[in-house]
């Protein structure tokens, strides 16, 4: 006769008792079918306690709507603040890059000046010099 033990491989064995352990321990931890969590309340007492969660649920939603609210406020706040901000920032570039053109037109015409005194002086000292060679030509004859 063979036996069952030897037609049965071990592996399988072992999976059928941890599968066995573990059918009985969910079986133990789950509340007996049929059997209602929290029968034992009365009409009246279940009726308060869902006028409660009522009243709460709709409490959070009044609380997030204003959230809400409030959040769509704090936007537009700090989407006008950085629109202030960057006409300001706009301005003030306006403002020095006038300065800086202004600054530049001055530097121009101080360059042109000094260009001119330059000219005034080459021609000057191009007369002091023919002046000379003159005088110089003069006393040589």
């Amino acid at each position: 006769m063979i036996r069952l033990r030897q037609l049965i491989p071990t592996a399988l064995l072992i999976n059928l008792s941890v599968a066995g352990a573990i059918v009985l321990s969910l079986a133990a931890s789950a509340p007996a079918q049929g059997r209602k969590v929290g029968r034992n309340e009365s009409k009246a007492e279940r009726k308060e306690r869902k006028e409660i969660e009522k009243v709460e649920l709709k409490d959070e939603k009044e609380r997030r709507k204003e959230d809400l609210n409030d959040l769509k406020e704090e936007r537009k706040d700090l989407k006008e603040k950085r629109k202030v901000e960057l006409k300001d920032e706009k301005e003030r570039r306006k403002e020095e890059f006038n300065d800086l053109k202004e600054e530049r037109k001055v530097l121009k015409e101080e360059r042109k000046e000094d260009r001119k005194d330059l000219k005034e002086e080459r021609k000057d000292l191009k007369e002091e010099r023919k002046t000379r060679s003159k005088a110089l030509k003069e006393k040589r004859k």
